[in-house]
């Protein structure tokens, strides 16, 4: 697994390859897993997002999170206040009903146990049998990102080179690759155009194309299997993923970047 600092060094790479993003902020997280209730890790990742979640700003507030909750969980140890001024979008968790260890909840278990048994901030979370089926093939990637620009190229680049460190360690991913994280684009930035009321609030959010379930949170015990509670608040579990605006957005913006950029 890749450390945190690495992660800031590949992040800042990226955004030297798409310059209207240069100026986006990016913090360092933390480098291990919470060990004991109630005792944050202290990250300017998870210092910024209890600055965000305070700032007055009448727009809603989503965190994306495509990996391990310490960050999050941190944040709510550091200020339980903010629990309510923002939704957490987690890729993550196993598949309803049983739940059991799935690899984002494996990245920090007691992060993700906190979130769900201890905290109240409302989470809207797409589980492994939601996000896998978010699936290229190497052909279509090859075809489609690709040719693409810098950026294309890039991007292409990295997934050969992931495929070929797997390889060293006896992995073969075969033809075809899951962006799984690509869910958070979908629900936070490609929103349906009318309103649905949240509470006593008009908010233009989710995609009708994608569908979900409202229940009560389970409990997550340590082995990431689900407990069901008689009374918890509800949380919104996505079973099923809208890929084709998921890909077909991400594809048409690699063009229209390069048509842009003249390459």
């Amino acid at each position: 697994m890749e450390s945190a600092a690495a992660a800031l060094t590949l992040a800042k790479l990226l955004l030297t390859k798409v310059p209207s993003a240069k100026n986006i902020p990016i913090y360092l997280g933390s480098e291990g897993k919470i060990q004991v209730a109630g005792t944050p890790i202290r990250s300017d990742g998870a210092q910024a997002i209890v600055d965000e979640a305070k700032r007055d700003d009448p727009l809603p507030l989503y965190i994306g999170c495509g990996g391990g909750l310490t960050e999050i969980a941190s944040a709510l140890m550091i200020d339980p206040s903010i629990a309510e001024r923002f939704t957490l979008v987690w890729i993550g968790g196993e598949s309803y009903p049983a739940g059991g260890r799935e690899y984002n909840f494996d990245i920090d278990p007691f992060a993700a146990r906190f979130v769900f048994n201890e905290s109240t901030v409302p989470i809207w979370q797409v589980p492994r049998n939601a996000y896998a089926r978010c699936m290229v093939s190497l052909a279509e990637i090859e075809a489609e990102v690709a040719p693409q620009g810098l950026l294309g190229a890039w991007l292409y680049a990295q997934i050969l080179a992931t495929i070929q460190r797997n390889a060293r360690y006896g992995l073969n991913t075969g033809s075809t690759w899951t962006l799984g994280d690509n869910p958070l684009v979908l629900l936070t930035g490609l929103t349906a155009w009318f309103p649905r009321m949240v509470g006593q609030q008009r908010r233009f959010e989710g995609t009708d194309s994608s569908k979900y379930t409202e229940a009560l949170a389970p409990e997550i015990v340590a082995d990431g299997k689900y407990v069901a509670k008689s009374s918890n608040r509800n949380i919104r579990v996505y079973d099923e993923i809208d890929n084709r605006l998921i890909l077909e957005d991400f594809y048409a913006r690699l063009k229209l970047k390069k048509i842009a950029e003249g390459s």
